[in-house]
């Protein structure tokens, strides 16, 4: 196997903390709070969204919205969007986690690939075939956290049509992320 593989690896198993650096993107799970991005975290499953100039909210996974703490009051149909955006929230975590595991492997199987090319146990073309299936296994899970971002945004969009205390949260997860979300890990 060429050496030239392990960076490739090591920075698709980076995909899992992160789709890039700017504020609209992934940028880190794992424990109990979770940064989606610089206006939305999740603690213990509760979702906080930042806006400007107005207090923080939350969204809890039962569908019940606070502003600075204080309970709103919503409708059915309101709180099944709400629980939508929890999900959705929930489910880009389990992803992450996921996909860390097989960013993990793929690092692991390279380095082992590394040294059974250096001892000659491995032909080139073998090494490069288990690399290139890894690494699909890592995009692919990456792939999923992007589609839940892209369902979380959707859930919004309804939130801030329907909800009108939601409305200046309307714009926390923008479609500018979601494409930069699936063009980083088509890398």
């Amino acid at each position: 196997m060429s050496f030239r593989y392990i960076p490739c690896v090591l920075a698709l198993a980076t995909l899992t903390a992160a789709c890039s650096g700017s504020g609209d993107d992934l940028q880190v799970f794992g424990g109990n709070t979770d940064i989606i991005n610089h206006r939305i975290s999740m603690h213990d499953g509760v979702i906080t969204v930042r806006a400007p100039g107005v207090p923080n909210a939350t969204v809890d996974p039962q569908g019940q919205f606070a502003i600075d703490g204080q309970n709103v009051t919503v409708n059915d149909a309101q709180r099944a969007l709400l629980q939508r955006y929890s999900a959705a929230g929930r489910k880009m975590h389990d992803d992450a986690v996921a996909t860390g595991k097989a960013g993990a492997d793929t690092a692991t199987k390279a380095l082992s690939m590394a040294a059974g090319k250096m001892t000659g146990a491995e032909s080139t073309e073998e090494s490069r075939q288990k690399m290139d299936a890894a690494a699909q296994d890592v995009q692919q899970a990456a792939a999923k956290i992007c589609d839940d971002l892209a369902e979380m945004k959707s859930a919004q969009d309804e939130l801030a049509v329907q909800l009108d205390a939601f409305k200046p949260y309307g714009q926390a997860v923008t479609q500018q992320g979601i494409d930069k979300c699936r063009s980083s890990g088509k890398h």
